[in-house]
């Protein structure tokens, strides 16, 4: 017993010094504070201020249309929709394929005969999908003509005697279960994304530091002619890695809360609800990636021979663990179960649903913390394996 306390007491005393060695260097610890706190927010308003901005574009609706002379009754149907016309350019093709334009409606200049003759009048639809600003406004256009068309065409069956419900023989009845904070969790995906790679990146740069850096300097050789052996010595920087990180999480979160919870934020017509339970469930969720990451930038810290290879390494294993939400994002599936056994995608996948008003299972919680605290685990003794080898001092 004597002997794991005085153990325990070693891990401390490296985990001491490293946490002390970090918050030495007070200028990086702040650039690393305030990017948490600020980096996330302002983000988020960027994206709530354009969302807003899209909305009222979507809202007030001004509708390019060439020959609207031609159909006054599609000009009185869109004037009942909120919609306000404006006489389209002569060289509205030119302004639409250099996106000064997103779509023109273009009436024959037979449209009345057409329709007197009971015809089908000629409408010309202009724009350029390829442009994704301009998507919603030529959806709720073709919307609005679909509307005119049945609406017009059930006029023609009545004054033919003939009863509109004949040729609509579905009756569609719309039930939306969506809840107004599971809408909002589309532009809340990006918290939980960002959360995701505060805990895989906060550490980053102490780590380095504490690997790699130390070789470079040569103040890691001392560390190891001590008595603390190569296991107690990597659990004790793996440690301090983790309060960092964890504080990181934290702050991150702490900004988000903050912006969410007091800032003035534009209406966007959702509930915006990250409070305190959230918060403690982001934190809860996030703690197995927070010892797995540290654990990893450990070992791939200490593999690389210098802090420039080091930093190569690690760039390319946080690209491949950031890639995996995005793969999510774009899912057109429920995610399976086995799915919340994967690092990093189980836990974005608890997230995800923490911010639909889903209830955090202790179960499904259990089941994202195994794999990344096992392999945080395994990449703790391969890091002491490494600290045991001369090789390490040699920078081979």
């Amino acid at each position: 017993m004597s002997s794991a306390r005085a153990a325990l007491a070693r891990v401390g005393i490296v985990a001491r010094k490293e946490l002390v060695d970090s918050f030495r260097d007070r200028r990086s610890m702040l650039v690393i504070l305030v990017t948490a706190v600020a980096a996330g927010p302002l983000l988020l308003l960027l994206v709530l201020n354009l969302v807003a901005s899209q909305i009222d574009r979507d809202r007030e609706l001004k509708l390019p249309v060439a020959g609207i002379e031609h159909a006054p009754a599609l000009a009185a149907f869109l004037e009942r929709q909120q919609v306000t016309i404006v006489p389209a350019p002569a060289d509205f093709e030119r302004k639409i394929r250099d996106g000064e334009l997103d779509v023109v409606v273009d009436v024959d200049e037979d449209f009345a005969a057409d329709v007197a003759a009971g015809r089908s009048g000629k409408l010309r639809l202009n724009f350029d999908r390829s442009r994704d600003r301009a998507r919603n406004a030529i959806e709720q256009t073709q919307g609005l003509l679909r509307a005119f068309a049945a609406e017009w065409g059930q006029g023609r069956l009545l004054l033919r005697g003939v009863a509109p419900e004949v040729v609509s023989p579905l009756e569609i009845e719309v039930r939306d279960f969506a809840t107004p904070q599971s809408s909002g969790a589309l532009v809340l995906g990006l918290l939980a994304y960002y959360a995701l790679f505060a805990a895989l990146i906060g550490a980053m740069a102490a780590a380095l530091d504490t690997t790699a850096g130390e070789r470079e300097r040569g103040s890691l050789e001392p560390l190891l002619t001590t008595p603390v052996a190569p296991l107690e010595l990597a659990a004790g920087k793996w440690l301090a890695l983790c309060v960092l990180d964890a504080l990181v999480v934290a702050v991150t979160l702490g900004g988000f809360y903050l912006t969410l919870r007091f800032a003035p934020l534009p209406s966007v017509g959702i509930p915006f609800l990250f409070g305190f339970r959230q918060y403690a469930a982001f934190i809860a969720i996030l703690a197995p990636l927070i010892l797995l990451a540290t654990a990893v930038l450990l070992y791939v810290g200490l593999r690389g021979r210098s802090v420039k290879e080091a930093q190569a390494n690690v760039s390319v294993l946080m690209f491949a663990a950031s890639i995996l939400p995005v793969v999510q994002m774009f899912m057109r599936r429920k995610d399976p179960e086995w799915l919340l056994s994967v690092p990093v995608a189980g836990q974005y996948a608890l997230l995800s649903r923490v911010l639909r008003g889903d209830a955090l299972v202790f179960q499904e919680w259990l089941q994202a913390f195994g794999a990344p605290t096992l392999l945080a685990l395994a990449a703790l003794l391969l890091t002491a394996r490494l600290l045991a080898k001369e090789s390490v001092l040699a920078g081979r």
